[in-house]
């Protein structure tokens, strides 16, 4: 039986404790980063041991997601949602007070399970508690608070790690976390736990050993693939590896009688198209974010502070237009607002393409201004369109696998355009911040054509699996099943 809340106070409530988790999260993923300078010099480590710090958390947070869905499903997504809430607090205490580097790695392991218990259950507030006409709302309000997790993380890491030191940037976390568990035990119903297990059904350890050693090991190969090299025997051997552990867990999961994930959630092709076009749409956003720093530092000359700054555009605008483009998914057809979120993005791509060898500011407005409108439309719809989309009795493994793919889409995005990009450059040339302060201007401008151009294609292959979703929601509230029990 499905809760509803009716009380717009408490649908406030619901939004804001799913959407401040999901800001924590990501402001975490990100804020680390600038400060990473300082934690070597602390520890009187190297650059390639510190980036362990940041590679343990993306590895935790996206190899977990799929367990935590389904425990939520088997213990009720309230009570996992304040576990990763607690768990999420207590690592960033560990971290704050972390005596050596490894402690240290180890305390992000433990955040990391906080932020993908709480990644895995933030979307499934809303469409467990949200009525089905307000999703679109809720969303408008949920995407943009989200994104300021990448918006601020890196200035304010760098504020922080200034005016005190790097122990804080996880020290803040932890008065917050503590506020943010009340907030959200007041706000969020009691959901009904075990709905969707069958009575007397074990756990599917075995599913989960194996979906975790596969996504591990393929985060880890798309990680360290570019430093490695591709075609390294290492990097080989862990793809082979988490393809034949992703090819143990498909067996295991048609044979389990309660499986981890149910795999006929595919079968609903409008669902597996959403999932798709989400992992291509989430690509170009990762690559681009990753690339332009570089053409503006490279191209234009602009230091790396004042191009954080610039780069702010994108995320403004996004933020506000989504509370625009979230509530409109609930009257007109989101797989309309979705396509011509991605046809945007590909005239974006397009036209900065074009516009790149001129080596001017305006134009870099232009792109960033065109994507947060773009994405506006995309982001907040698509959200909205994938979870009304979702199996009733699936929400919480639903959402964990939407932000799955979500994530490995943001990891191939990078690794794609940096192929594109790297295209312009003699064969067999280990790109370098030496490498590219040597390069030609216009060797590097037509590696940036290149890049984009594969942007471009991106948002064209988002589009035609967006296109391709048939929306039965379009301007009616979608059916969902029995009569739900509604909560004031």
């Amino acid at each position: 039986m499905d809760l509803i809340v009716q009380k717009k106070s408490r649908q406030l409530g619901i939004i804001f404790s799913g959407s401040f988790a999901g800001f924590m999260v990501m402001l975490d993923n990100n804020i680390v980063n600038i400060s990473l300078p300082a934690i070597a010099r602390y520890f009187n480590i190297g650059t390639g041991m510190v980036i362990q710090i940041t590679l343990i958390y993306f590895l935790m947070l996206s190899s977990t997601m799929i367990i935590f869905g389904k425990l939520a499903e088997k213990y009720g997504i309230k009570k996992i949602f304040l576990s990763g809430f607690a768990i999420f607090t207590l690592g960033s205490l560990l971290c704050g007070i972390s005596p050596g580097f490894y402690f240290l790695v180890g305390a992000r392991a433990v955040q990391a399970i906080g932020g993908s218990m709480l990644f895995s259950t933030a979307i499934s507030l809303i469409t467990t508690f949200i009525p089905a006409d307000k999703r679109g709302w809720a969303f408008g309000i949920f995407t943009p608070i989200n994104s300021l997790g990448l918006m601020v993380g890196n200035p304010l890491g760098g504020l922080i790690t200034g005016l005190l030191n790097w122990h804080w940037i996880f020290l803040v976390n932890i008065p917050v976390g503590i506020i943010a568990i009340f907030f959200a035990y007041r706000s969020i119903p009691r959901d009904a736990p075990g709905r969707s297990l069958l009575k007397g059904a074990p756990f599917d350890y075995p599913g989960g050993i194996l979906s975790f050693a596969g996504l591990a090991l393929l985060v880890l190969c798309l990680n360290q693939g570019r430093n490695l090299g591709w075609t390294s025997p290492v990097i080989l051997a862990g793809l082979g590896l988490s393809l034949l552990f992703f090819a143990l867990f498909y067996f295991r999961e048609r044979a389990a009688k309660d499986p981890l994930l149910d795999l006929k959630i595919f079968r609903d092709r409008n669902f597996s198209l959403g999932i798709v076009a989400s992992l291509i749409g989430f690509a170009l956003l990762s690559g681009s974010n990753v690339l332009m720093p570089f053409y503006l530092n490279y191209v234009l000359n602009i230091n790396l502070e004042h191009a954080g700054f610039i780069l702010m555009t994108f995320p403004v605008i996004f933020s506000f237009l989504s509370m625009v483009t979230g509530p409109l998914s609930d009257r007109v057809s989101k797989t309309r607002l979705t396509s011509f979120g991605m046809i945007g993005g590909m005239i974006a791509c397009l036209v900065f393409l074009f516009l790149i060898p001129r080596a001017h500011l305006g134009f870099v407005f232009l792109y960033l201004v065109i994507m947060g409108i773009s994405y506006s439309l995309f982001i907040s719809p698509n959200n909205n369109l994938v979870m009304s989309l979702a199996p009733k009795d699936k929400l919480a493994v639903s959402s964990s696998l939407f932000k799955l793919f979500t994530n490995i889409g943001q990891m191939f995005g990078i690794i794609l355009m940096e192929t594109f990009f790297t295209l312009a450059f003699p064969p067999n040339v280990h790109i370098t911040k030496a490498i590219l302060h040597g390069m030609p201007l216009s060797t590097l401008t037509r590696g940036f054509q290149f890049a984009y151009l594969g942007g471009a294609i991106l948002c064209l292959l988002a589009f035609l699996f967006s296109v391709l979703i048939r929306d039965t929601s379009a301007g009616t509230v979608r059916d969902t099943g029995p009569e739900p029990h509604m909560v004031a």
